[in-house]
C-alpha cells in the first residue's frame, strides 16, 4: 500500500511538471533553422544552336556563396523535365555530359537542391536537334533527260541553309553552285558526248548530310538556224524604209521547231541596239517592218543578230547584216 502511494505521488509530479512546461512563457528548446533554397547555377548557350546529335554536353558556372557542408545536387531540366542529376561539381565552371535532347525544340535549365528544398532554376538556354537530312530536288534536266549542247544548267533546291557540292563523277572536278537562302541552287554543267554523271552532295546547318546522282546524255544535236534580210543595200536617199527579217529554226532532231523563243536585234553604226520578240510557228519567227532610219548617220553596215531558245534549252545564234550606202 505504501509502494502504490509513492508511484501514485510519482506520476502526479511528473504530470504536474509537463503543465508547467505549457504555462505562457516557459522556456522550450529553440527550433532548428531552415536553411534557405540555392540560388541557381548559370549555363552557357549550346553552339552552335542545332545538332543532329542525340545528346550534348552542357557547361555553366556554380552560384557563389553556397553553404559549406551541405550536400547539394546539381539537377539538369529539358524540356521542364528532369534529365540529369549529379552531386556538386568540384569546380565552379562545370560541364555535364551527355544532356539527352528531343527533336525540335530544346530548353535546357539547372538548379541546385540543398537541404531538401529545390532552388529557383537557371534562365533557360535552347538547341534545336534536327536529325533529318536535307532533300535534294533537282528540277532541271530532267533525270535521264537528253541534252544537246556543250553544257547543261543544273536546277534544283535543297534545305535552306544547306550547302551543296556538285562534282563531274569522271573528271572529278568541282562545279561552282550558286545558291539562294531559301536552298534554290543553280550550276552549269559541262558535257562530253554520252552519259555524264554528276554527284550532288549537301550539308546542313546541324551536320545532317545527304547524296545523290544525276545523269544527262549529251547527243548530237541537228538544230540549225537560218537568217534571212529582205535587203542587202539601202540608199541614205531612200530613207526611212523597212525591212523585214525572217528567222528559219529547226530542233535537235531536225524537225521545225514551235515554241521556240527568238530575239531580234538590230544594230545600226553609231546608235543604240533595238531588239524584237517571237515566237517561232512552224519553224519561223520575223521581225517584219523593222524600220530603218537615221539620215547620214545611217550610213554604214547594220548588225542583225538573232538569238533562239528551244524548248529543251538548247541556244542558237545567228548574224546577218545589211549595208546603207
Amino acid at each position: 500500500m505504501a509502494l502504490a502511494l509513492v508511484l501514485l505521488v510519482g506520476v502526479g509530479i511528473a504530470f504536474a511538471s509537463g503543465a508547467l512546461d505549457r504555462r505562457p512563457g516557459a522556456r522550450n528548446e529553440p527550433a532548428r533553422e531552415t536553411a534557405p533554397p540555392p540560388p541557381a547555377p548559370a549555363l552557357l548557350a549550346p553552339e552552335p544552336g542545332v545538332t543532329r546529335l542525340e545528346a550534348i554536353d552542357i557547361s555553366g558556372t556554380l552560384p557563389a556563396g553556397l553553404r559549406a557542408g551541405t550536400g547539394y545536387r546539381l539537377r539538369i531540366f529539358v524540356n521542364d523535365v528532369l534529365a540529369r542529376e549529379r552531386g556538386l561539381p568540384d569546380q565552379a565552371d562545370f560541364t555535364l555530359n551527355d544532356v539527352p535532347l528531343s527533336e525540335g525544340d530544346n530548353e535546357i535549365a539547372a538548379a541546385l537542391i540543398g537541404d531538401g528544398a529545390e532552388g529557383d532554376r537557371s534562365p533557360p538556354v535552347s538547341i534545336v536537334r534536327d536529325s533529318t537530312p536535307p532533300a535534294i530536288r533537282i528540277t532541271q534536266p530532267p533525270e535521264g533527260g537528253t541534252v544537246y549542247g556543250a553544257t547543261g544548267t543544273l536546277r534544283g533546291r535543297t534545305q535552306a541553309g544547306a550547302s551543296l557540292e556538285v562534282t563531274a563523277v569522271r573528271s572529278g572536278e568541282k562545279l561552282t553552285a550558286t545558291m539562294a537562302e531559301d536552298g534554290r541552287f543553280e550550276a552549269q554543267l559541262p558535257l562530253r558526248m554520252g552519259a555524264n554523271t554528276f554527284a550532288l552532295h549537301s550539308a546542313d546547318p546541324a551536320g545532317n548530310q545527304a547524296s545523290t546522282r544525276l545523269v544527262v546524255t549529251r547527243a548530237l544535236s541537228l538544230a540549225s538556224l537560218s537568217i534571212m534580210v529582205s535587203v542587202a543595200e539601202l540608199a541614205v536617199a531612200d530613207l526611212p524604209s523597212t525591212a523585214n527579217i525572217v528567222a528559219e529554226v529547226r530542233d535537235e532532231h531536225g524537225r521545225a521547231s514551235e515554241g521556240a523563243q527568238v530575239t531580234f536585234s538590230l544594230s545600226p553604226p553609231n546608235r543604240g541596239t533595238t531588239t524584237y520578240r517571237a515566237t517561232t510557228t512552224q519553224g519561223e519567227a520575223s521581225w517584219p517592218g523593222m524600220v530603218v532610219a537615221g539620215g547620214e548617220r545611217a550610213i554604214g553596215t547594220w548588225l542583225v543578230t538573232v538569238l533562239v531558245t528551244l524548248p529543251s534549252g538548247e541556244e542558237l545564234r545567228g548574224d546577218a547584216s545589211f549595208s546603207v550606202l
